[in-house]
């Protein structure tokens, strides 16, 4: 120091600043030393090589060196794993060890409840009273020994379909539920008044649904309600079988639906959207009168279109509304509903007619802009929409302006009435200015602006407008 304080100051100190500093003091006539041991006290290093001395189907024995202290005693130690599904390279987890506290005197641990037949990697922490340090370097990639499955398939369910089918359906297995090669799916079912139990293979994983097909399983016109069928799957590998699903009861329908939707209503919300909802047909859950597995929405234009080629949504039973799209602006629709189930479509409701709403226009609004001569204030403007009550556009409601960074999708967007706004002028950057009418058809168009930042007018642009203006003044003086 030039003050002779005659101190040294070590910013952002590391552990390799550790060590014994010396100084020396020195004249013309003489020079005296002195020293100093510097000790740096932190979190540890990364643990040494991780290896794996033994691997288990669910567990793994692991092998590792003590980590450097940095002058202060390890507490424990963490061990991580990323298995073969990991979303990402840095998707690392905790593991579950025996013993459950690995306290910083150990070299070895057990890590337990991992997946059979799994590529796992793993890695270790070391943590003192400072915090935590670096991990060590990833182990080399391991599989586990492989096991039987002991997940079953969630989300039976089933039906009866035409000509003696039934199907059945499930959410398969996730991959990392394996356990082993050859993995695939038993499904057993039976009538509910039978013995025996019928059982197919299913060898693909990924399947989600079997349909049975068997003419014994015909109605006929003695048969006085739907049949009821039992219905359990299960996982098996090449080391064996996992547990059975829960039993799910499915019926074989005698006959389609025989009651229609009532109460069939429709609005537009757009010139392309409406929304339409219904009472729903009554469904005893027996089958004893109906069996109900969803609702066929059908609509088309009354004159312009054939009927056969109409739009068709099929929603749930346990649904009663749906959103009809991409219809044609101000025209006349026509809309059905029938409730189905796997015997097929039932009798069709009373149609329901509606009329979609006019379109907005084609051209968005003229817009121009004057900046305040202190340039703190932006205003804006733009044409007044001028609404034709016999025109083919649809009636407007009101403006849309959204506001935000050049480059950005989203901004801040206001509401307004009228066709004028003003704003605090923004200090930095580019930004856009967007401006389009709301009306009963929907958005229209969007006519968009750019603006550049105060910053943007330099001092020069602001003395001469500063010039101009008082020119202005006295002249009109």
């Amino acid at each position: 120091n030039e003050d002779g304080v005659g101190d040294l100051r070590i910013k952002n100190a590391q552990i390799w600043h550790e060590g014994r500093y010396t100084c020396t003091a020195q004249t013309v006539v003489d020079k005296d030393t002195a020293y100093a041991d510097l000790k740096v006290v932190g979190v540890p290093g990364p643990p040494g090589v991780l290896r794996i001395e033994e691997i288990g189907d669910t567990w793994v024995r692991l092998l590792w060196s003590k980590a450097a202290e940095h002058n202060s005693p390890i507490l424990y130690y963490t061990i991580q794993t990323r298995h073969f599904w990991a979303l990402n390279e840095d998707d690392w987890r905790n593991a579950s060890t025996s013993p459950t506290i690995l306290d910083g005197t150990m070299e070895k641990a057990d890590v337990t409840d991992l997946y059979p037949w799994m590529v796992y990697q793993f890695r270790i922490i070391a943590t003192n009273e400072y915090g935590s340090g670096e991990a060590s370097i990833p182990s080399l990639k391991i599989k586990t020994w492989d096991a039987p499955p002991v997940v079953s398939p969630t989300d039976v369910a089933g039906y009866g379909g035409r000509n003696g089918e039934i199907i059945i359906t499930w959410n398969p297995v996730q991959p990392w539920y394996f356990y082993g090669k050859k993995f695939g799916y038993i499904v057993a079912f039976k009538p509910h008044d039978a013995y025996d139990w019928w059982y197919e293979t299913i060898s693909d994983p990924e399947t989600r649904r079997y349909v049975h097909r068997d003419s014994y399983f015909i109605p006929t016109e003695e048969d006085f309600q739907v049949r009821e069928f039992q219905v359990k799957i299960k996982s098996f590998n090449v080391k064996g079988d996992g547990p059975y699903s829960l039993t799910k009861v499915i019926y074989y329908p005698r006959d389609v639906p025989t009651e229609p939707p009532t109460d069939v209503y429709a609005r537009p919300v757009s010139s392309t959207e409406a929304v339409v909802w219904w009472l729903p047909v009554v469904d005893t859950g027996t089958g004893l009168q109906q069996y109900i597995e969803g609702y066929q929405v059908k609509y088309w234009r009354k004159y312009d279109d054939p009927e056969p080629g109409a739009n068709r949504i099929f929603v749930p039973g346990t649904v009663n509304q749906t959103r009809l799209e991409n219809m044609l602006p101000d025209s006349h629709y026509l809309i059905e509903v029938r409730a189905f189930n796997g015997a097929g479509l039932g009798p069709p409701g009373e149609h329901c007619e509606m009329f979609t709403k006019r379109p907005p226009p084609s051209e968005p609004p003229r817009m121009w802009r004057y900046v305040s001569w202190t340039g703190q204030w932006l205003y804006v403007w733009w044409d007044h929409i001028q609404y034709d009550w016999l025109g083919n556009v649809s009636f407007p409601l009101y403006y849309k302006v959204m506001f935000r960074k050049t480059g950005y999708i989203y901004g801040k967007v206001y509401i307004t009435g009228w066709h004028f706004m003003d704003f605090p002028m923004p200090q930095f950057g580019d930004y856009e200015l967007m401006v389009r009418g709301r009306y009963e058809g929907g958005d229209g168009p969007v006519r968009m602006i750019s603006i550049k930042g105060k910053a943007s007018l330099t001092t020069p642009t602001i003395n001469f407008l500063f010039l101009l203006l008082l020119a202005l003044c006295i002249t009109g003086l």
